[in-house]
């Protein structure tokens, strides 16, 4: 390693160390010149500048990154910075100073077709069932499914997804030297095994309520899309909608009981308009690479609604909600209709039950298989 890598890795690593409070002041010349801002979520101006009472910390940067790195050697984390082979250009992490990994380094790798699936961290029996549906059919169709280092919804996501046989990318709130609650050692051990967990902190920092805010906008900011399965009104996940939303990604969100406040805050994100309804991987899917339909205005719309069967080992079946498509007749609707609902299923078995409006109002039923 050159003088001059040393110098820039030992800086960024000891700029993370403060990364979710205010910087210092006598620290904004250095970030500044290494092109990161000094305001907005990474160093939020509103917030007390970080710090770890307990710690016996150098005050110089050098030696605080130096000390930093050494002890991300210890307990087998690597350090990310621009410039390295698996850095994700072109997502929130260009904001960070660095970033923090146990795994495989080829964060970039993992994120290039990524959707996060994240939520509540307590959840409903449905939420955590819908959670699971959501990220096992995402993983099956080779997209990385990216969650929290969370109990509750996020893991059940990351469960599922490692279950399709499918590495999964997750993100932590603190240094990854930190002990994590007892019920996810097992997820993260086998996430860095097939996958990665990362975290914009260095070794020693704890949970806190101002890395969470951190954690869930990284999440929002760096995938695809995210999709949000059971929050509350107060839930962190909307934070990570709200990201996604900013940074211009696709925000999906699905539905629950109207009576249930678990399912409140993604009932206000469909209402709102920041989120699209879905109900299977496909929607979520269609939403990212919507499926080509010739332009042809003079072609009249169908109302396009049914039921979507395919056969997964197991056979599932799904109320598909209503859609509008552009077609020459009731069964080239059809026909278009079974594009949409199933445009990245790779199975050899699928069925859809299609019940197509036209012109006039005139209903047809028709069914559409394939294998």
């Amino acid at each position: 390693m050159s003088t001059d890598d040393h110098v820039f890795r030992s800086v960024r690593a000891a700029l993370s160390l403060y990364v979710g409070g205010a910087l210092p002041e006598d620290l904004h010349g250095t970030a500044e010149a290494h092109g990161l801002p000094t305001d907005g979520w990474v160093f939020p101006a509103e917030s007390a500048t970080i710090s770890d009472a307990g710690r016996d910390l150098p005050t110089d940067l050098l030696t605080l990154g130096g000390l930093l790195l050494d002890q991300a050697r210890q307990a087998g984390v690597t350090q990310l910075v621009p410039g390295d082979p698996g850095w994700p250009a072109g997502t929130g992490c260009d904001l960070l100073p660095c970033l923090w990994v146990i795994g495989d380094a080829d964060v970039a790798g993992l994120l290039r077709e990524a959707i996060t699936v994240t939520g509540a961290a307590g959840g409903t029996a449905y939420g955590k069932q819908a959670a699971t549906d959501m990220a096992y059919a995402l993983a099956t169709y080779g997209w990385t499914v990216t969650a929290g280092a969370a109990a509750g919804i996020d893991a059940h996501a990351a469960l599922a997804a490692r279950a399709a046989g499918r590495p999964v990318l997750l993100v932590a709130a603190n240094g990854l030297d930190q002990p994590h609650p007892a019920e996810l050692a097992a997820l993260l051990q086998d996430v860095a095994e097939h996958g990665a967990v990362v975290t914009a902190f260095p070794p020693g920092c704890p949970r806190s309520r101002a890395r969470w805010a951190v954690q869930e906008r990284l999440l929002g900011s760096i995938t695809r899309a995210t999709v949000v399965v059971e929050a509350r009104v107060t839930s962190r996940a909307l934070l990570t909608a709200q990201a996604a939303a900013q940074t211009g990604r696709i925000v999906c969100a699905v539905p629950g009981p109207i009576t249930s406040a678990w399912s409140a805050g993604c009932h206000r994100l469909i209402a709102g308009g920041s989120a699209r309804l879905v109900i299977l991987a496909a929607d979520v899917i269609a939403a990212i690479d919507p499926p080509v339909v010739p332009d042809n205005s003079e072609q009249p719309l169908f109302q396009i609604t049914g039921t979507a069967s395919w056969d997964e080992g197991r056979w599932h079946s799904r109320q598909v909600p209503e859609f509008l498509v552009r077609a020459a007749s009731h069964r080239d609707a059809a026909d278009r209709g079974f594009e949409v609902v199933f445009a990245a299923n790779p199975h050899a078995y699928a069925t859809f039950d299609a019940g197509v409006v036209g012109p006039g109002g005139v209903y047809q039923a028709i069914q559409i298989t394939t294998g």
